[in-house]
C-alpha cells in the first residue's frame, strides 16, 4: 500500500480534488499591494477563480476589488461569487503556520441557484398571498407552537415584527375570532383531532384595528416528518368582498322575485279587468252593426268593421297573455305524465282545423315523463297549431311528431345535467318555413316574421313553447328552409329530480 501511495505527489492529489486550495503568504491585508500574496493554487482552485496561475499574484489581484478580505478575516469563512467566472463559492481560512494560510474554496453555484429559487419562489407566494388576500398557518397540535406566513400576520391584522413566533398560540388567533363566531369555532378547534380528511371552516374575525373580516379556511392534519407530531396545516382566504357580492346578489334576486311576482299578479288581473270591457264593447258593437246595416253607409260600416276587429284582437292578445302568465304561475309542479295522452287530448281540441286543412298528422308513440301537463298541452298545441297556420297554398300539410333519444355525447356537449336521461320530440311540417337567420326571433314574445294581413296570431305561441320547455330544464331549438318547412326540436329530461 506504501509503494503504491507513492506513485503520486502531494500536488496530484490537491488536483485531484474537487475543493480548491489556495496558499498565500501572511502580509497586511490593508496594504496597498493586496496584503498576501499567492504562493500555490491546485487545478479546482484556478477553475473557480478563472486565474491559470495566481501564484505570486496579490490577494485582491485574485479575489478582485470587491472582495471583503476583513469579514474572510475576522470570521475565518465568506461566500462570494467570483468576477471572472461569475461562480459562488465558500471559503474558509486556516492558518499552517504563522507566516502561511491555506484557504479552501468551495463551488456553491448549484447551492446558490437553489437559493435564489426558492427566494424568487417565496417572494411570489408573499406576493400572491398580499393580491388574492390569504395567509397560510401550521400548527404543532402537540406542543400548540404555532407559524404564520407573511399572509397569515396581514389577514390577522399584525406585523410579523409585533408578533414574534414565541407569542403565537390559539389565544391569540381566538383573540380576533368575531364574538358571534367564537364558540362554532371553539368547538369544532376542540375536535379537530378528529378530522380525517380535508376541514373546511368560515367565519368571521375582527382584525386588530377593527375591520370585520369573512374567512374562508381550508385545512387538514398531517404528521410533521421531523418532530413526528401531530401538526394542523391550513390556509385562510378573505372571502368578505365575496360575501358583500353574495348579499347583494340575494337581495337583487330576491327582489326580482318579488318584482316578477308582482308583475305576474298585476298582468293577470289587468288582463281580466280588461276583458269585461272590451266584451261589452263587442256585443254593442255587434248589436249596432245588427240593426245599422241597412242604414249606415259604406265608409261607416268600415270604421264599426274596423273597431269589432280591433277589439277582437285585443281579446285575442290578452287571452295570449293570460296564458303567458299562467306557464309562470305553475312552472314548479311537476308529476308523471304519459305524453300519448296529452298529444291525443290535443289532436282531439285541434281535429276541426285539421279536417278543415286536410292535413296529415303522423306521431311516434312517446314516454311518460316528469312534467306539468297543462304546460305539456300548451305546447303540443302551440306547435302543431303554427304548423296548421303556416301552410302553403295548394300543399296538403304534412306534419310529424317523432321520438328518439340524446346520445350522453350530446348530453355533455349541451352541458346538461349528465345524470339524468333525455328525449328528444322534433315536430316538423311542410309549410311555408322561414330563414334560420330568424330562428332565434321567433321565440320572442310578439315577435312576428309575417305580416297580420297575411296571417292571424300575436307572436306569443312560440314564447310560450319556449317558458314551457326551458322550465322543464329543456332546450328547444328551430330550423327552417323557406318554401319547405320548419322543425322544432324539443330536448326534455325524462325525470325532473
Amino acid at each position: 500500500m506504501e509503494n503504491q501511495l507513492c506513485l503520486f505527489s502531494f500536488e496530484e492529489v490537491l488536483n485531484a480534488s474537487a475543493s480548491g486550495f489556495i496558499i498565500c503568504s501572511s502580509g497586511d491585508i490593508s496594504a496597498d499591494a493586496g496584503g498576501k500574496t499567492c504562493v500555490y493554487a491546485n487545478a479546482a482552485a484556478q477553475k473557480i477563480t478563472g486565474i491559470a496561475d495566481p501564484s505570486g499574484l496579490s490577494w485582491l489581484s485574485v479575489y478582485g476589488e470587491q472582495f471583503n478580505c476583513e469579514t474572510l478575516e475576522s470570521l475565518g469563512t465568506i461566500e462570494y461569487q467570483s468576477d471572472k467566472t461569475g461562480l459562488w463559492c465558500r471559503i474558509i481560512k486556516s492558518d499552517i503556520d504563522k507566516n502561511n494560510c491555506l484557504y479552501t474554496i468551495t463551488d456553491i453555484t448549484s447551492e446558490k441557484q437553489a437559493e435564489f429559487r426558492l427566494s424568487h419562489l417565496q417572494k411570489l407566494s408573499t406576493e400572491a398571498e398580499e393580491t388574492m388576500e390569504f395567509g397560510s398557518w401550521i400548527w404543532d397540535i402537540n406542543n400548540s407552537d404555532y407559524e404564520w406566513t407573511d399572509g397569515m400576520y396581514r389577514l390577522m391584522g399584525y406585523k410579523p415584527e409585533d408578533l414574534p413566533l414565541t407569542k403565537l398560540d390559539s389565544s391569540t388567533f381566538k383573540k380576533n375570532i368575531h364574538p358571534d363566531d367564537l364558540e362554532m369555532i371553539t368547538g369544532k378547534l376542540k375536535n379537530v383531532l378528529s378530522y380525517t380528511d380535508t376541514y373546511i371552516l368560515e367565519f368571521r374575525i375582527i382584525a386588530e384595528g377593527g375591520r370585520e373580516k369573512y374567512l374562508y379556511v381550508r385545512g387538514h392534519n398531517t404528521i410533521d416528518e421531523i418532530t413526528g407530531h401531530v401538526i394542523s396545516i391550513g390556509t385562510a382566504f378573505n372571502v368578505s368582498t365575496l360575501r358583500e357580492i353574495q348579499r347583494e346578489l340575494e337581495q337583487k334576486v330576491s327582489d326580482l322575485n318579488t318584482s316578477n311576482a308582482e308583475l305576474e299578479q298585476f298582468a293577470y288581473i289587468a288582463s281580466h279587468d280588461l276583458q269585461e270591457p272590451l266584451r261589452k264593447i263587442v256585443s254593442f258593437g255587434e248589436r249596432l252593426e245588427t240593426k245599422t246595416k241597412d242604414i249606415l253607409n259604406d265608409e261607416q260600416g268600415q270604421y264599426l268593421n274596423r273597431i269589432l276587429s280591433a277589439t277582437r284582437r285585443m281579446q285575442k292578445m290578452i287571452n295570449n297573455l293570460l296564458e303567458f302568465s299562467r306557464v309562470a304561475s305553475s312552472s314548479k309542479v311537476f308529476e308523471p305524465t304519459d305524453l300519448n295522452d296529452v298529444l291525443k287530448s290535443t289532436l282531439s281540441d285541434l281535429e276541426v282545423t285539421i279536417q278543415q286543412n286536410k292535413a296529415v298528422v303522423d306521431v311516434d308513440e312517446l314516454p311518460v315523463i316528469e312534467a306539468n301537463p297543462t304546460q305539456m298541452s300548451q305546447l303540443f298545441i302551440n306547435l302543431i297549431s303554427n304548423s296548421l297556420k303556416f301552410t302553403r297554398p295548394g300543399t296538403v300539410p304534412v306534419i310529424s311528431l317523432k321520438l328518439s333519444d340524446v346520445s350522453a355525447v350530446e348530453v355533455q356537449r349541451r352541458k346538461l345535467i349528465g345524470d339524468k336521461r333525455y328525449i328528444r320530440i322534433t315536430v316538423k311540417d311542410n309549410g311555408i318555413g322561414f330563414s334560420n337567420e330568424n330562428a332565434a326571433k321567433i321565440f320572442t314574445i310578439f315577435q312576428r316574421l309575417r305580416g297580420r294581413s297575411e296571417y292571424e296570431g300575436a307572436g306569443i305561441g312560440l314564447s310560450v313553447c319556449k317558458k314551457v320547455v326551458e322550465g322543464h330544464q329543456g332546450i328547444i331549438e328551430a330550423f327552417g328552409v323557406p318554401d319547405e318547412g320548419a322543425t322544432f326540436e324539443m330536448i326534455l329530461p325524462v325525470s325532473q329530480n
